[in-house]
């Protein structure tokens, strides 16, 4: 779990970034103009496809809690370099939502990404936009992707880290996902011009993108008939009974958790196999993160997978420094002074023990900084510096536990009942080890652990 040796990334000095990047934010300054409407309003419209299999960037950065749209990304921006963008927040939130800004707006907002100390002319080349166009043409959310894995390669490489580190099989895993989409919507396109495949036959359309799930770990062959089912009643304007919901509901579970499954599961034995040295306790036991999901949908006491990761961490303390309990736990959550004036008369152990059981049944949780401050001092407490590894941990369970409040939200309507989805939700959480004991079989061989 020691993640002391991860190496910072280092950059340029941001006057040479500054000269290198003009020609790349001049050529897409000249693009941005030529392509501005009868209004002469220039936009950035952000591609997304609601495609299961690779689900948009913005999506999966909304799951971690990070930056997921342009515009949050320019607010991070600013503030991180203290480079004022003299833009009003509308304008900003027009530029990208498909509305459109005038000429004005669109130099300055290029002005200021000249002042950033970021290297837009080799975060953008020809041979990466060719591959975000064509995924873009496809219908394929690769291109945003694409883009994500080549910066942090460049960014890595201009580092002191070694050729390989713990991301690496994740970033493996979707750039597979990444090419295997493309390639396949490229054959549907292709027979949808020759007349082969009707763009308003959604089970023709279905059955042709089944093969992406040939090789999962954890989807069974039912849960891709039951959506092949149900889709071809909707075609036929057929009402479903409260059973064929309630099959559409696991099938349609399978096919959203399948991405995240798959990716948390890539970076968590990533971490294990690159930080580790247990060999045989990573091959007989749960990753952290996938034992906290697994007990959430099998253990009635864990009431979500954030709770469960409280658990684990609170065990492996136990192993690593002596008996931990839950109030010992509590005692890392830092209590500020607003937080205090609203629980007057409770002791500032109290309130740290009934934080701590908000977190671990769904209320409240953690806010960015206030998870940071925690995992430090539980940092302290067990003498070890763990870096971004345990975070992420918490980030990534606090995420799976939001995917489920939006699939039972989703169902509110549907005609079944809401105790019924939940058990359905839990017992396909309940795949993830098989996700992880799959993906571990076929990448232990592929990393060593650092000595």
């Amino acid at each position: 779990m020691d993640a002391s040796n991860t190496k910072s990334i280092k950059h340029t000095e941001p006057s040479k970034q500054n000269n290198q990047s003009e020609t790349a934010l001049d050529k897409f300054h000249e693009t941005l103009i030529q392509s501005a409407g009868a209004d002469n309003k220039m936009k950035i419209n952000d591609f997304k496809s609601p495609s299961f299999y690779l689900p948009p960037l913005g999506n999966v950065c909304e799951f971690l809690g990070f930056p997921s749209t342009l515009k949050q990304l320019m607010d991070l921006l600013e503030t991180a370099y203290e480079v004022p963008l003299k833009v009003k927040s509308t304008s900003r939130y027009n530029f990208i939502n498909n509305i459109g800004v005038g000429t004005p707006t669109v130099s300055k907002i290029i002005d200021w990404c000249k002042e950033l100390p970021l290297p837009f002319e080799t975060l953008v080349t020809k041979r990466l936009m060719a591959k975000i166009l064509k995924s873009r043409q496809v219908g394929s959310n690769a291109g945003n992707w694409f883009s994500a894995l080549y910066n942090f390669d460049e960014g890595y490489q201009t580092s002191d880290a070694p050729s390989e580190h713990e991301l690496q099989p994740l970033f493996d895993f979707i750039e597979h996902r990444c090419k295997t989409e493309v390639s396949l919507l490229s054959k549907i396109r292709s027979k949808l011009r020759a007349g082969e495949l009707k763009s308003t036959d959604s089970v023709a359309r279905w059955n042709a993108q089944e093969t992406l799930w040939d090789n999962s770990a954890g989807i069974p062959q039912s849960a891709i008939d039951g959506f092949v089912q149900t889709l071809t009643l909707k075609e036929q304007q057929k009402p479903l009974t409260e059973q064929q919901t309630l099959t559409f509901i696991e099938s349609y579970c399978h096919l959203v958790l399948d991405f995240y499954f798959e990716a948390i599961t890539h970076y968590e034995i990533g971490c294990r196999l690159y930080f580790g040295n247990e060999k045989q306790k990573i091959n007989k036991e749960l990753g952290m993160i996938s034992k906290a999901i697994n007990a959430y949908a099998t253990d009635d006491e864990v009431k979500t997978c954030f709770g469960g990761v409280l658990t684990e961490l609170k065990n492996f303390a136990t192993e690593f420094v002596g008996k931990t309990t839950y109030r010992t736990m509590a005692s890392f959550i830092d209590i500020e002074e607003e937080e205090q004036s609203k629980a007057s008369g409770n002791t500032l152990e109290a309130k740290q023990h009934n934080q701590l059981k908000d977190w671990r049944n769904g209320r409240m949780p953690p806010s960015t900084e206030k998870l940071a401050t925690f995992l430090v001092n539980l940092d302290e407490y067990l003498d070890k510096n763990t870096g971004f590894v345990t975070f992420f941990m918490c980030r990534i369970a606090l995420g799976v536990d939001k995917l489920v409040s939006e699939i039972i939200a989703h169902c509110e309507d549907e005609n079944c009942q809401q105790a019924d989805v939940e058990v359905i939700i839990k017992k396909v959480l309940a795949t993830m080890p098989d996700y992880y004991h799959a993906n571990l079989k076929r990448l232990s061989n592929k990393i060593e652990p650092t000595t």
